[in-house]
């Protein structure tokens, strides 16, 4: 990556974690603003998940998290958004733990060697 493109790409990230905290959001736990910045330069400055939205962040991100707790694409979210994930996330966890945990009973089978019958002793 050139000079300038990490320039402006850590300029857009600054956009993205100014705009958050602006706005009283958060950046999702899974997304990191730097790579998503670089995603948006790749793709011309514009919004790389949603068509037709001309940058990000785009100007329907608000009415998103109002409907869906989180923007289409998926960066930035609500406190009850985050709530929900951190939850979900440790009850994926604890199943996993729990399923590990189990003790696997399998039936054993065993073959017992067969007595070697010789000739002599079959008459």
């Amino acid at each position: 990556m050139s000079q300038q493109a990490l320039l402006e790409s850590k300029t857009i990230a600054a956009d993205i974690v100014k705009f958050a905290q602006d706005n009283n959001l958060k950046i999702h736990p899974g997304q990191e603003p730097l790579k998503f910045a670089e995603l948006v330069l790749k793709k011309g400055g514009v919004c790389p998940c949603v068509p037709g939205r001309n940058h990000c962040p785009c100007e329907f991100v608000l009415d998103d998290i109002k409907e869906l707790g989180r923007c289409r694409c998926g960066l930035f979210c609500n406190d009850a958004y985050i709530e929900e994930y951190n939850r979900l996330l440790a009850e994926r966890k604890s199943k996993k733990r729990l399923h590990s945990t189990k003790l696997r009973v399998r039936p054993s089978y065993r073959v017992l060697p067969t007595p070697h019958l010789s000739s002599t002793l079959i008459r």
